[in-house]
């Protein structure tokens, strides 16, 4: 959860002891690294590396024409104690007035405590740079949380160590300006090794010194990385379909889950691998599908190793994986979403009938 004290660009994470373990068949069951931290939150690599990498070099431009038009940042309000407090995350534009972000962005205590869009103070407002900076700024209308999502890190009995659920949908109260790209949600399940592509609003700075830029409503960056482990659905177990993704920010000699879980993806140019930051909280993570991104994950925490530097190599980070939970995105749009392949093409795919899942799983949107 971030810390809403501070102001909406610095952005930082209260500190939880957890960690990961190997599970069977490459999924994980969120316990412990010996001494690792995890946080809700676009991290550079070596500056003196090769090719150097620096924040600025990941800056990607605010122009219509840019492959990630569609991100955009969202900017929370609400009053605590009398004070009013505002704070930043991020998402993707799916529909022409729905974005995917992260359950913990409309929390504002990270145990469910919503925003209350109905109460002088409270809105969500969502920032476009896809024609410019702040080319267009629209509050939103409602939202809808996962059900299953009892607040950050939050297990179903009330215990700690699970990152599940953290998945939000976002309905504006206006249509998105037509500059801004919308994304397909591709629901093929993820492995081990899927190399995927990020892009945020949230604090950056190299893998040698860690987080040191403060978040920015108008500057997005990208990266690029690995997924090393899966994790199941903690409503059962951690078994069943794949609800959370886990990669790490090789460098410097460092590749955490090579080291912790015998799990070792391939490091990325110096220029390219990348972690994420407070305020990268339901930020998108692509694939390259058909010529296009398309969303795979949104990206809802990281961690990072007792005394290193927050956001340095060694560093890691994960989200949740769309195809986790299509039938809530499918009923929190409004059906307003396009999913690839479709769902009848799913099913012949093997990857199980979309509506079984409702079965399956509680549904109950909150919307204020």
């Amino acid at each position: 959860m971030q810390n809403r004290k501070m102001s909406f660009k610095e952005v930082v994470g209260r500190a939880i002891a957890v960690g990961v373990m190997l599970g069977s068949a490459s999924f994980a069951q969120a316990t412990q690294i010996p001494g690792s931290v995890i946080v809700p939150l676009i991290v550079a690599g070596d500056p003196n590396g090769v090719p150097p990498d620096s924040p600025d070099n990941r800056i990607d431009p605010n122009v219509s024409s840019s492959k990630f038009s569609g991100v955009v940042s969202l900017y929370i309000t609400y009053p605590e104690n009398g004070v009013q407090q505002g704070f930043i995350c991020s998402g993707a534009l799916v529909g022409k007035r729905q974005v995917v972000s992260a359950g913990h962005c409309v929390d504002t205590n990270g145990n469910g405590k919503y925003v209350d869009l109905k109460a002088p103070g409270q809105s969500i407002s969502v920032v476009f740079n896809s024609d410019g900076d702040y080319n267009r700024i629209i509050r939103a209308s409602s939202f809808a949380v996962h059900s299953d999502y009892q607040g950050f890190n939050n297990c179903p009995d009330g215990s700690r160590g699970c990152v599940n659920d953290d998945v939000a949908v976002v309905t504006l109260s206006a249509d998105a300006p037509a500059s801004a790209k919308i994304y397909k949600v591709a629901v093929n399940p993820l492995t081990s090794g899927q190399r995927i592509i990020m892009a945020g609003y949230g604090t950056s700075g190299d893998g040698i010194d860690g987080h040191y830029v403060s978040p920015d409503f108008a500057i997005k960056r990208s990266g690029e990385n690995y997924i090393d482990l899966l994790e199941g659905d903690d409503e059962q177990d951690f078994g069943g379909k794949a609800e959370v993704y886990y990669a790490d920010f090789d460098g410097g000699g460092k590749d955490t889950w090579c080291t912790y879980a015998g799990v070792c993806t391939p490091k990325l140019a110096n220029d390219v691998e990348a972690g994420i930051g407070g305020g990268d909280s339901g930020g998108p993570s692509f694939v390259e599908m058909y010529g296009e991104l398309m969303l795979v994950a949104n990206n809802t925490f990281g961690g990072y190793l007792a005394g290193a530097p927050q956001g340095a190599f060694g560093s890691y980070f994960g989200g949740m994986i769309m195809s986790g939970y299509t039938d809530f995105l499918l009923e929190a749009t409004g059906g307003n979403i396009s999913l690839v392949p479709e769902p009848a093409s799913a099913a012949l795919l093997g990857l199980g009938s979309l509506m079984a899942l409702g079965a399956r799983r509680r549904r109950k949107p909150s919307s204020k």
